[in-house]
């Protein structure tokens, strides 16, 4: 999300130079466990094509970060340092945690664009705990209502400490960044087509956390992160699966329960740890629909043309990065 109150605006698009817009797009994705980063760029022979530039990983040691809440940013700069400097890398999209945002529907009445920011600003407290003052928003437009009086839209709002906390992470790091959005929110835009008309339900299986998010109408329309915990036995496994469980049955009837003729008929998995056996057939049959590892790269290239220089079960642990990679191209 952008941290200004225009919609898709991005700091990027205060940059006049068309030099600046054709230099790859760089995700950078912060997670408890590790930095993942992504560099995508037009093909140097096919400018219509995308393709990847550059990926990697830091590990984070444990305690550095805790459900999102940073203990010791300069374990992170020091991190976010290195990046840069072994990368070459200036400007980056940068997600943040779930638990650190809000987001809801709304509709907005017949009026210009222009006014939408200001309208929406006005219902803000309505809607979310925080104050209008003191946070940033973004909106996504779905579509016009069958109402011609009125537009849908998907609001995100993060307080402003929150994006303060997460800038100061890059001071004096040599990497800018340009925007920031909910985790939840890039990976949509990974995993998800961009002509995709069935309502999708989004699982990204990390590493201590796991995400949920309802695609419908083309837009990330509800989320929610439930803790997993670490993995150290069978048992564990066990207790991951009956939390993700919970949550999909949660999940279920309350999209259900809004309306009952948009059903959700697939479920898009993602995250290495989603790669065991027998979990996307135990997810669908949670889910009573199809559920399918993602493909991370449905929104960049063509199989047959490009093969991206990453394995499969790591690209499903990249979907942040990608999607955030990508918001300059796809701003869904």
């Amino acid at each position: 999300m952008s941290t200004s109150v225009h919609h898709k605006r991005k700091f990027f698009d205060f940059f006049p130079t068309p030099k600046f817009l054709e230099m790859p797009s760089v995700g950078i994705d912060i997670s408890d466990q590790a930095i993942r980063f992504v560099e995508i760029g037009y093909n140097e022979f096919n400018r219509q094509r995308l393709q990847l530039k550059t990926f990697g990983e830091k590990k984070i040691p444990d305690d550095v970060i805790t459900a999102g809440f940073i203990n010791k940013p300069e374990e992170i700069k020091k991190l976010l340092t290195e990046i840069s400097k072994e990368h070459g890398l200036k400007f980056a999209n940068v997600s943040l945690p779930e638990e650190k945002g809000y987001l809801f529907k709304t509709e907005l009445p017949n009026i210009a664009e222009k006014y939408f920011a200001e309208n929406i600003e006005l219902r803000l407290e309505e809607n979310v705990p925080v104050d209008a003052t003191k946070s940033v928003f973004g909106y996504n437009l779905i579509r016009p209502h069958d109402d011609v009086r009125h537009t849908e839209a998907v609001i995100t709002v993060v307080p402003s400490k929150v994006i303060d906390v997460y800038s100061d992470l890059f001071q004096r790091t040599s990497l800018t960044p340009v925007s920031y959005e909910l985790v939840t929110q890039s990976i949509a835009r990974a995993v998800v087509p961009q002509d995709e008309k069935e309502v999708c339900l989004i699982v990204h299986v990390g590493d201590l956390r796991a995400g949920f998010g309802i695609v419908s109408n083309g837009a990330l329309q509800f989320t929610s992160t439930v803790n997993i915990g670490r993995v150290t036995d069978l048992t564990g496994i066990e207790k991951r699966k009956s939390l993700i469980k919970d949550e999909i049955v949660k999940l279920k009837l309350y999209w259900q329960g809004r309306d009952e003729n948009n059903l959700i008929k697939k479920v898009i998995i993602s995250g290495k740890s989603s790669t065991a056996s027998g979990f996307r057939e135990y997810l669908a049959d949670v889910a009573g629909c199809r559920a399918d590892l993602a493909n991370v790269w449905v929104n960049i290239c063509n199989f047959n043309e490009d093969v991206p220089e990453m394995s499969f079960e790591d690209s499903l642990d990249y979907a942040p990065a990608i999607g955030l990679a990508i918001s300059r191209f796809y701003h869904a």
